[in-house]
């Protein structure tokens, strides 16, 4: 694999990996899109509730998404070192670990329901629908967690279509569960937004017995490791000294949403259903730049241990232009379809407006979050994490929280304008680190006008769609 990355046309790698990346990404937001979609049809009551839950939810799994590059990127090692009983030991310790600390995140999360959405700003009758939802997805979180340490090691070992099949199945078992649970369908119990918990509860739980049996066929797990103290506490060493950096970088910025949902909320139940809807589409939309920057850092980490300046630039260039056009493209659907979209989800006016004008604002930075994003990623590939973490600090900490703030105290449109500046000062804090390193290793790309170079394609594409005459 290794060899093919150096090898291979830098284009052809980028467009190899991210497919199979963007499916799989596609495949767990599906899960939160279809319990929005059954959801949506309770009420904007019960869309609210699942809005003033998300940033919680997505705390959690950022904090795990970390420790899962840490996962990734020890048992990679292992594997290249030929060692392959340390591979299943670190698999197989991580998957442990990490599912008994989520189970006890879980039961804290359990008895603070009521505290922690009240903080956030949740009325009491959003608070019991909170608490039906929030006390099964606390519980079951367990099994999620479980399946994204194992799909990390079979990531590292190059396997990604088996793994990719096992997150279908668990969406196919979502989709049936919420239809049947939500509503009650046929033997089964209304359960409204219980229903919904439990159908994305067992679901996990589905997809993390499967994972477990496919690391056991790739020898990538190992019942025995799990007994070695010396073994825990080598192997979890390993993995958090990779894995926290990451950690930290990952939860920042559900730090900054839970602030914005507790602004947001401010302005009414509906408002906080909206800005759930779009975080939902916008995740779906920003698939494709969300997958660069996964597979951004392997590709970097690859051609910079191999001091290939050229290819590093290449990738600069190629994640570059696909960021700003895929941006574009996005903002142009949602220009003409925010409001067909939301309304998949809500026949509310008020919240279909509100969402909508979220995309007329903060879609027009999508290109400077993407070129942020990507900018932290290839940092952590030359392996300078500091640099990373210090970009997503200053976006989201000393940005996002206090545009956000301010713009709160004039009207909720205020709050989008807040995250799009956010978005683009962000992205002028990045380029500057990112022309400081490219000085510093005598890149050809340093001094380049980056802006020059896009209305060049732009001018290319005008010419092969109307002609050489235009």
């Amino acid at each position: 694999m290794e060899n093919d990355i150096l090898k291979r046309p830098i284009r052809e790698s980028i467009f190899s990996m991210i497919a199979p990346a963007s499916f799989g990404m596609l495949l767990t937001f599906l899960f939160q899109l279809v319990d929005t979609y059954f959801i949506g049809k309770l009420g904007s009551t019960e869309l609210a509730a699942i809005g003033f839950a998300y940033p919680i939810y997505l705390l959690i799994v950022s904090l795990f998404m970390g420790i899962a590059a840490g996962i990734s990127s020890a048992v990679g090692k292992s594997l290249g070192e030929r060692n392959p009983e340390k591979a299943r030991s670190l698999t197989t310790i991580s998957q442990f670990a990490f599912m008994l600390l989520t189970l006890g995140i879980g039961v804290l999360g359990f008895y603070t329901i009521s505290a922690v959405f009240s903080a956030l700003g949740a009325e009491e009758t959003t608070l019991h629908l909170i608490t039906d939802y929030m006390e099964i997805i606390y519980i079951g979180m367990f099994a999620l967690v479980g399946t994204l340490a194992g799909n990390a090691a079979l990531m590292a070992k190059g396997i990604m279509v088996q793994s990719t099949i096992v997150m279908a199945i668990g969406g196919i078992c979502n989709l049936l569960l919420d239809y049947l649970l939500i509503f009650g369908v046929g033997p089964f119990p209304r359960l409204e937004l219980q229903g919904a918990a439990l159908a994305t509860a067992i679901s996990w739980s589905v997809t993390l017995v499967l994972m477990t049996a496919l690391l056991i066929k790739e020898k990538l797990w190992s019942f025995n490791s799990i007994f070695s103290l010396q073994r825990i506490s080598s192997g979890l060493g390993e993995i958090l000294m990779v894995g926290l950096p990451a950690v930290a970088a990952q939860v920042l910025n559900p730090i900054a949403i839970t602030v914005i949902t507790i602004l947001v909320a401010k302005y009414g139940d509906k408002a906080v259903a909206a800005f759930g809807i779009a975080a939902r589409i916008e995740s779906l939309g920003l698939t494709g730049l969300l997958a660069l920057s996964v597979i951004l850092t392997p590709l970097v980490a690859q051609n910079f241990g191999a001091k290939i300046q050229e290819r590093l630039d290449q990738l600069i260039v190629y994640s570059g232009k696909l960021n700003v056009y895929w941006s574009i493209l996005f903002y142009l659907l949602l220009l003409a379809l925010a409001g067909a979209m939301t309304s998949i989800f809500t026949a509310d006016p008020e919240v279909i407006r509100y969402t909508r004008t979220y995309f007329r604002i903060v879609g027009i930075s999508y290109a400077a979050f993407g070129l942020t994003l990507t900018t932290t990623s290839f940092f952590n590939g030359v392996y300078q994490p500091k640099s990373s973490l210090r970009i997503t600090l200053i976006k989201s900490l000393m940005l996002t929280i206090p545009l956000t703030i301010v713009g709160s105290f004039f009207r909720l449109e205020g709050i989008w304008v807040g995250i799009a500046l956010a978005n683009f000062i962000g992205m002028f804090f990045a380029d500057k680190a990112l022309s400081k390193w490219l000085l510093t290793n005598n890149s050809d790309l340093y001094g380049v006008n980056r802006v020059q170079a896009y209305k060049d394609d732009f001018k290319l594409l005008k010419r092969q769609i109307f002609g050489k005459s235009q």
